[in-house]
């Protein structure tokens, strides 16, 4: 993680935080009966990308470090996929989805710079 002692300091994070808002206001859009349904999930997805890059700078062992971040691949797939269900059903528009398709992939390089070996070695020197 690059000499940062804080998990507020990963740029992966930040951007994962600003995912979390940006799915948000896209699930503002959805209609009112849906709310507690495929936008929940959406919602549910992205909150948990930035807790997972989070938790995984808080262990010594990186194996579990890895684990929490291959966990954040999972939950970026999977938020990937409930946008595109979203537009599909055309409960927001493609355009609108864009933005946070894209930083699921940007997100997605992130982490995966984080999972390099030298990435997780500089995390094992933090702790």
């Amino acid at each position: 993680m690059r000499d940062l002692e804080r998990y507020e300091d990963l740029e992966a994070w930040k951007a994962a935080m600003e995912l979390v808002q940006e799915v948000y206001d896209l699930a503002r859009q959805f209609p009112e009966e849906e709310k507690q349904r495929l936008a929940t999930h959406m919602c549910t997805a992205a909150l948990k990308i930035p807790a997972k890059i989070a938790a995984s700078t808080g262990y010594k062992n990186l194996k579990i470090t890895y684990w929490y971040l291959a966990i954040c691949h999972a939950l970026l797939h999977t938020l990937e996929t409930h946008l595109k269900t979203a537009v599909r059903l055309k409960y927001i528009q493609k355009t609108d989805a864009a933005p946070a398709l894209e930083k699921c992939k940007k997100i997605g390089r992130m982490v995966d710079e984080l999972m390099m070996p030298e990435g997780l070695r500089d995390l094992e020197d933090n702790e």
